[in-house]
C-alpha cells in the first residue's frame, strides 16, 4: 500500500476473459477460468505479457472462478491447488519472460462466487463459503500474489463473508462493487443482481461494508460496469469512503456468451473516461471484459506525457 499512500498512480490490466476469448479460447460456461489454466496457459501467459509490455503494474491473475464451490461442479475439485498455483505461475513466467522486474510489479488474486452467480442457493452454507475462499486465499498467498481482488461483489453478506475470508493474510484488498442502473427509470445506481438476490442501492451496500471492515488495508473498486454507471457509482463510493479507489469498467456486450467485440468502446475513449476517474483521485485504474492491451498501452502513453 506504500506506493497507494504516496497517492502515485497505479495502472492496472484489462481484461484477462474476453481477451483469451477474443484469441480463440473456448469459453466454457462456468469452467471457462478452470480450463483456461489447465488446457491454454501459453495463451494466458501472452495476454499477462501483451499487458506487462502495455505498462500496466497491477495484474490480476486467472483465478476469478477457481474456488472450491465453481470447481466441483464442473468436475476439477480435486486439482483446486494445481489450477490456483498455475494461475499465479503463468504471471510469473511472463513477468520473465518480458524481463522486466518483478519487485516493481503487483500481482492480485482474484476471488469470486462465479457460477453461483443465478443461484444464491448454489453458494455454500454454514461458514463453508469463508473456509472455501479461505483455502483458496492461502494457495494464492503462498504462490506469491501481492493483494487479493474480491470481485464481481453485489451482495453484502457474499461481500463480508469473502473479507472475513482473507483479511487474516495481512495483505491489500480490493473489494470490487458490479453496479448497474434500476430497471425503473434509470436513475438509480444499485448493486448488480444475481444470485437470487434483489438488487440493492450502492450507497446502502458500501455504508453496511465500510462500517463492517477493518478498511486499513482495503481498496474499494468500482469494476465490471459500463462507463456511464462507474462515473455514477464513483461520486457515491467517494460520497463513504475516503480510502484508494481503483476503477476496471468492461465495455461491449455479451450475446449468448460470446463478447461483441464492435461493440467496445476505443482506446481514445477508454483513455478519455480515465482522466475523468484519475481528475477525481481515483488511483488505479484499468479495465474489466472488453478492455484490452491496446486500451492499457493508450492509457500508459498518456499518463507518461501527464
Amino acid at each position: 500500500m506504500e506506493s497507494i499512500g504516496r497517492s502515485e498512480f497505479i495502472l492496472m490490466d484489462g481484461a484477462l476473459g474476453t481477451e483469451l476469448e477474443r484469441r480463440g479460447v473456448p469459453f466454457e460456461g462456468a469452467g471457462w477460468s478452470a480450463f483456461a489454466v489447465r488446457d491454454h496457459g501459453d495463451v494466458i501467459r501472452e495476454v499477462h505479457e501483451d499487458y506487462l509490455r502495455a505498462g500496466a503494474r497491477l495484474h490480476i491473475v486467472n483465478s476469478f472462478a477457481l474456488a472450491r464451490h465453481v470447481l466441483e461442479p464442473v468436475g476439477l475439485g480435486d486439482q483446486f491447488e494445481y489450477l490456483n498455483r498455475q494461475a499465479v505461475a503463468l504471471f510469473n513466467d511472463a513477468v520473465a519472460c518480458t524481463g522486466l522486474d518483478r519487485a516493481s510489479l503487483w500481482s492480485a488474486g482474484s476471488l469470486s462466487t462465479f457460477a453461483a452467480n443465478s443461484d444464491r442457493s448454489l453458494l455454500p452454507k454454514d461458514g463453508a463459503l469463508v473456509s472455501n475462499c479461505r483455502d483458496q486465499a492461502g494457495v494464492l498467498y503462498d504462490a506469491g500474489v501481492d493483494l487479493f481482488a474480491l470481485e464481481m461483489l453485489f451482495d453484502t453478506e457474499v461481500t463480508l463473508a469473502m473479507y472475513e475470508a482473507v483479511a487474516g493474510f495481512d495483505l491489500p484488498v480490493i473489494l470490487g462493487f458490479t453496479c448497474d442502473r434500476n430497471d425503473a427509470d434509470g436513475s438509480e445506481v444499485v448493486t448488480a443482481h444475481g444470485m437470487g438476490c434483489p438488487e440493492v442501492p450502492l450507497n446502502q451496500a458500501l455504508r453496511t461494508v465500510v462500517d463492517a471492515i477493518d478498511s486499513e488495508n482495503v481498496i474499494f473498486s468500482i469494476m465490471h460496469s459500463e462507463a456511464d454507471t462507474t462515473d455514477a457509482a464513483l461520486e457515491i463510493l467517494k460520497s463513504c469512503w475516503d480510502g484508494p479507489i481503483a476503477i476496471y469498467p468492461n465495455s461491449g456486450q455479451f450475446v449468448d456468451l460470446r463478447m461483441q467485440f464492435d461493440s467496445v468502446c476505443s482506446a481514445d475513449e477508454f483513455q478519455q473516461a480515465a482522466t475523468k476517474w484519475l481528475d477525481a483521485g481515483v488511483q488505479i485504474v484499468g479495465g474489466c471484459c472488453g478492455i484490452g492491451p491496446a486500451h492499457i498501452e493508450a492509457l500508459s502513453r498518456n499518463q507518461a506525457k501527464a
